[in-house]
């Protein structure tokens, strides 16, 4: 697989895990008592994010196939969804004491859907460096 293929397979993949954890927070909705579907969702979506945000910033970098203002669009947009996330990310926080023994109370306080800040940091080191590697690879391939 060429560069510009696994790009666009990582936008495509995190575009499918976000609508993914769309659909299941809301064909299996969660009540005060059952959290379970909601944090499913939410970890869904952030890894659906890291996927997108990472192909692009990634793609907008290393894909040399393409022309340059393509590639400079779509490093610039992955940089923008990261910095929207990253800023909205502040108002997401859910005290973590409230999940161990949920209640009404810690159920309507819940953030938007896109769970804890932060969060998506892991997923988004790991598909950066499985990128980065997958390109070394293929730089000594050639």
């Amino acid at each position: 697989m060429k560069n510009k293929d696994l790009v666009m397979l990582g936008i495509i993949v995190g575009i499918a895990f976000f609508f993914i954890g769309s659909i299941i927070s809301n064909v299996f909705p969660s009540n005060e008592s059952e959290l379970i579907s909601y944090k499913v969702s939410a970890s869904i979506k952030l890894i659906g994010i890291g996927f997108l945000t990472s192909s692009m910033v990634v793609g907008g970098i290393i894909i040399e196939d393409i022309d340059k203002n393509l590639r400079t669009l779509l490093l610039l947009l992955g940089l923008i969804l990261l910095i929207i996330y990253t800023v909205g990310a502040q108002s997401l926080h859910w005290n973590v004491s409230s999940l161990a023994s949920p209640s009404s109370e810690s159920y309507n306080e819940r953030p938007t859907g896109y769970g804890t800040p932060g969060f998506e940091a892991v997923y988004v080191i790991f598909a950066l460096i499985a990128v980065l590697l997958i390109a070394k690879i293929k730089r000594r391939n050639r």
